[in-house]
């Protein structure tokens, strides 16, 4: 990042009477932000639920795309006012935070979507990953793209839509189909759509796709060719901070989007992760370790990322990335199918020392980062007759730590240091009984994001700080120091506690073999992924 050019083109006179905008698209939520350039205010914000589809087959996850746009609209409609106002003061820019790996197809003639959203966290492609294994090492790619085959990432599932899709496949024969990642589908819809539409993303959401050069910060050529994707049906890649295109209509009609990124790595820009060597982590429903290394690429040994941390000017910065496939997510899951509720006798207290310690490896899908293992599924290990529900919520809440310090292991030995500070947001952070057992099993200090909402703050930021905005100086924002925890696990319990997470994550290994499934055995599957560990323990509880 370019520091000087926070210096030589910050607006300040603008930015006192300035709004910027922040559309924040993640899983399941939309939301609009409106925050007063150059600080952490957030005027007025509106937030709606988008709703996954009915899975027609196991391991699908779909959302309607134009149900995400609608929200969009609800959310921009809901905090504006004719002229781009807020309370009387006007948003300047908007920028454009979303999740990362999902893709969508539509045609760009009449602009009607030609599926639903793939989901990132849909696996039906881990059966076309495992025959690409067949004959290519995991990493094959790494230099090229940075990262390793799996069902994850987003030229796999483009991928599977030509191969699978009619109306997918027909579009592109005739030559009017798009592919995009969120960012891209929003942008093309709100300045002008089929009607001169920018087509276009950023190189943080495009190095998740597989099909980035990471070295170019362009489509690669050999990659498109070894999907069979032509070029011509991909987004431009720009950086996170520039004017891509203006608004066409509604509250913010003439308002440009002047930043798009990544809904971790805005969180990365709304902490002020400016700093080679810092390392933070984000952890709500699923989640994301980084380590910013700066203009450098690392190249991982140890099944880590290399990724676009942001680019907010020419020149990117980049970061290690270990992905959490699931977090948030896990320990809701127990909390529904077990009926229990959080109290303060719960999770992270000392347990007798007669009774078992319970693990609860949560691979619904699979396990990220730094496995890399999409056949795995999930496991309950050492439950015994005293195990109570108490237990395995516990065990789940745990099961964030566990895959975190996985992660910054592979990052130690990657790096060759050692992680004793991780800075945290999400909405998990607020969990203390989580951040302090993080902080034991990871022997790093925990230092909790006072601001919580840091996706929508680098959102807006990357966009007020585009060259031709220039209402945003990062360098100027105030600290953002909130609650720290420091570790308090001896070194042997902390050995213990690990070998005995890896003994249960292994027996999550290799649940699933895709190449000899049958079409109709889902049922089976799904009952063998982990269900039955938990339904036969409430069997028997009964």
């Amino acid at each position: 990042m370019n520091l000087s050019r926070l210096y030589n083109v910050f607006n300040a006179e603008k930015a006192k009477v300035s709004l910027v905008g922040a559309v924040v698209v993640d899983t399941n939520n939309v939301g609009f932000y409106a925050f007063r350039a150059n600080c952490n205010e957030v005027i007025k914000s509106h937030q709606v639920t988008v709703k996954d589809l009915d899975p027609l087959r196991e391991g699908w996850s779909e959302q309607d795309p134009m149900a995400i746009l609608r929200a969009v609209k609800e959310c921009i409609l809901n905090t504006t006012s004719p002229g781009g106002m807020v309370m009387g003061v006007r948003v300047v820019a908007v920028g454009i935070a979303n999740h990362r790996g999902s893709v969508v197809a539509w045609n760009r003639r009449t602009g009607e979507p030609l599926c639903n959203v793939i989901l990132w966290s849909d696996n039906r492609t881990a059966a076309m990953v495992d025959e690409y294994l067949r004959t290519n090492d995991k990493y094959r790619f790494q230099g090229v793209c940075g990262l390793p085959f799996s069902p994850y990432f987003s030229a796999f599932k483009i991928k599977w839509l030509l191969v699978n899709d009619v109306k997918v496949m027909s579009a592109y024969r005739g030559g009017d189909c798009y592919f995009g990642t969120i960012d891209s589908w929003l942008l093309w819809n709100m300045t002008g759509g089929k009607n001169g539409g920018v087509f276009a993303t950023d190189s943080s959401n495009a190095s998740y796709t597989f099909l980035m050069n990471i070295n170019t910060l362009k489509w690669d050529k050999h990659l498109l060719k070894f999907f069979g994707i032509s070029e011509k049906f991909l987004p431009t890649i720009k950086t996170s901070s520039e004017v891509f295109g203006n608004i066409s209509e509604g509250y913010l009609i003439d308002t440009p989007v002047s930043g798009i990124i990544g809904n971790r790595q805005a969180a990365l820009i709304g902490q002020k992760c400016f700093r080679s060597g810092l390392t933070k982590g984000i952890l709500d429903k699923s989640g994301s370790i980084f380590t910013i290394t700066g203009e450098d690429k690392v190249f991982s040994k140890n099944g880590l990322l290399t990724t676009i941390a942001y680019r907010l000017d020419s020149r990117p910065i980049f970061a290690l990335e270990g992905p959490i496939a699931s977090a948030g997510h896990t320990i809701d899951w127990v909390k529904k199918c077990l009926n229990v509720r959080e109290t303060e006798c719960l999770a992270l207290k000392t347990k007798d020392k007669s009774q078992n310690e319970v693990y609860f490896v949560p691979a619904f899908n699979g396990l990220y980062a730094p496995h890399w293992r999409h056949e795995a599924r999930s496991v309950l290990v050492g439950a015994n007759k005293s195990t109570n529900n108490e237990d395995i919520l516990k065990a789940a809440m745990k099961s964030v730590c566990f895959q975190t310090q996985d992660i910054v292991e592979a990052l130690n030995d990657d790096l060759k240091m050692s992680i004793d500070k991780i800075q945290i947001d999400g909405y998990l952070s607020e969990e203390g009984l989580i951040m302090q057992y993080l902080s034991d099993i990871t022997n790093s200090q925990i230092e909790v994001a006072k601001y919580k909402n840091g996706v929508a703050l680098g959102a807006a930021m990357a966009a007020g700080y585009a060259p031709e905005i220039n209402v945003w100086n990062a360098l100027c924002m105030p600290g953002d120091n909130g609650v720290i925890y420091q570790p308090k696990m001896t070194a042997d319990e902390r050995k213990i506690r690990m070998f005995d997470w890896r003994r249960a994550l292994r027996r999550s290994y290799n649940w699933i073999d895709y190449n000899n499934r049958l079409d109709n055995f889902w049922l089976t599957v799904s009952i063998t992924s982990g269900v039955i560990f938990i339904g036969g323990y409430l069997i028997l509880k009964k």
